[in-house]
């Protein structure tokens, strides 16, 4: 993938419960202290949503978010 420019980039309003935040922060510095660079949270949000875009998930009819999440760890499981 090419670097792109932060002029293509747009905020985008996020809220996220404590618990994700959390997650988010210990994921971040994990990838630090293995030896790697602190990981940003929209780094990691941005992966997470290009490694959707690469599954074939239905989304068809989804109401709620456990729905999603059940949807994409299927779409996963089909990959394998």
């Amino acid at each position: 993938m090419k670097k792109e420019s932060k002029a293509n980039y747009f905020r985008v309003p996020l809220t996220l419960p404590k618990e994700l935040d959390v997650f988010l922060q210990k994921v971040g510095t994990e990838a630090k202290t293995s030896g790697g660079f602190k990981l940003p949270k929209t780094l990691i949000i941005r992966s997470l949503i290009r490694a959707m875009m690469e599954l074939d998930v239905d989304v068809g009819g989804v109401k709620e978010e456990e729905e999603l999440k059940s949807r994409i760890l299927e779409a996963l499981k089909k990959r394998k």
